[in-house]
């Protein structure tokens, strides 16, 4: 098998230009069978902004790709094992040559061990450590998928003024939605995990670009499968939770859940109680291979050893930002303390990162923090205020967003002024 053709070819499966930018420039994990059509694919990403396909490759190259049946993350750990087996081995082996010389030469022979176990670190921590001389690649390809691509260039939440300021979220990101109680939490997701799914129904490629994975931890997989329904049909929830749609209503339903059967994304949705540690949902990501994963209720995902509460939600946020975000972004809703409430009723002492429930963790490891806030007023019938909490360059900001349960919206509301932007 030929692992570097096999995690090309899983590049191109998985379709996404960044993906390969994010891996970084391996030249080295490469063997010299496979380094050609690498080199093809990096030089072509570079000047056209989009991968070419497998026919191009063996056309320009000679190389024909291996078959792929894993994502492309597991070709790159085992070309990493790889290259760590065969680096080692030829360290060793020029040590030992200095040490059974006519004249041994042990400080050498440390040396050439220190450098080449210097040059696998270095290897291994490529994506932690860049040289800027070299960022050529990775700036041009991120700005032409974004040129080409605007409106569709990583994992957007349908409220415009959240995806403008974020540019499109990405492996790596962890998104955190936070709010009290009842305030609209599960809702929330629910409407950001839709968005980009319904707009790639018409795509017949977007399947590996717009699935979904949705994990609760709050409720049966049904009643998500009933707000989802309620939101993407536009009918009343709670006359369809109570069988008491009107008969418009229910042929429109009828209809529309008729439509969503052929559509190219699968929109998974995952039971708690089958997903209970963060290793469990990074299995089931492993095996559905979503492009954006939810979690409704990360406060209340279980782990494996550690049983304080406090400790244990701090090490899953850890784990989520390490295991999950690396898959795909992952937006995970948490919980204000008492504290927030205590502030939403003083004026001039706004909520903010340390209201958080549980832990710090929550605050340090997310790209962006969103609070969800129910105003005490008449406005807070029709709607809930966003506020961005944290950006990944500290913007912060807040707009409203509608609260209609009788036409299911809960999009921006685009005629208010939503602020300006704040940079601290």
């Amino acid at each position: 098998m030929s692992y570097g053709k096999s995690f090309l070819a899983a590049i191109l499966a998985e379709g996404s230009v960044s993906a390969l930018v994010e891996y970084g420039k391996i030249d080295q994990l490469f063997k010299a069978s496979e380094i050609d059509a690498y080199a093809f694919v990096r030089e072509f990403v570079l000047k056209f902004g989009a991968l070419p396909t497998a026919e191009t490759i063996e056309t320009h190259t000679g190389q024909m790709l291996s078959p792929a049946t894993e994502p492309a993350s597991y070709y790159r750990d085992q070309m990493g094992k790889r290259h760590i087996d065969l680096t080692l081995r030829q360290a060793m082996k020029e040590a030992h040559a200095r040490l059974t010389s006519e004249v041994p030469d042990p400080d050498a022979a440390l040396e050439i061990i220190m450098n080449g176990a210097m040059t696998l670190i270095a290897s291994k921590n490529g994506k932690q450590v860049s040289d800027f001389r070299h960022a050529k690649a990775a700036i041009l390809v991120d700005y032409a998928s974004k040129w080409k691509e605007k409106n569709e260039y990583g994992l957007q939440l349908g409220w415009p003024y959240l995806d403008d300021l974020s540019g499109g979220l990405r492996r790596g990101d962890l998104i955190s939605y936070v709010g009290r109680p009842g305030q609209g939490k599960t809702w929330s997701l629910l409407f950001g995990a839709l968005h980009g799914w319904a707009k790639a129904a018409d795509q017949d490629d977007a399947g590996n670009q717009q699935s979904r994975m949705f994990v609760s931890m709050e409720m049966d997989v049904l009643p998500v499968q009933q707000r989802l329904a309620a939101m993407h049909c536009q009918v009343p929830m709670s006359h369809l939770k109570q069988a008491t749609l009107a008969t418009p209503n229910l042929v429109k339903m009828k209809k529309g859940l008729s439509m969503i059967e052929g559509y190219a994304a699968p929109f998974y949705i995952v039971d708690g109680n089958l997903t209970a540690t963060v290793e469990d949902i990074h299995m089931m990501a492993l095996q559905l291979k979503p492009a954006a994963i939810f979690i409704d209720g990360g406060y209340l995902v279980k782990h494996p050893f550690e049983r304080d509460r406090f400790r244990r939600v701090a090490e899953n946020a850890d784990l989520m930002k390490k295991n999950l975000a690396s898959l795909a972004p992952t937006v995970v809703s948490w919980q204000f303390a008492k504290s927030a409430g205590k502030k939403s009723q003083k004026k001039g002492d706004p909520v903010d990162l340390d209201d958080i429930g549980y832990t710090d963790a929550i605050a340090q490891l997310s790209s962006l923090v969103i609070g969800i806030f129910e105003d005490d007023s008449v406005a807070s019938v029709k709607g809930r205020r966003i506020e961005i909490l944290k950006g990944r360059a500290g913007e912060t900001g807040s707009f409203r967003t509608k609260w209609d349960f009788e036409k299911m919206d809960f999009g921006q509301v685009e005629d208010e002024d939503v602020g300006n932007l704040q940079l601290v």
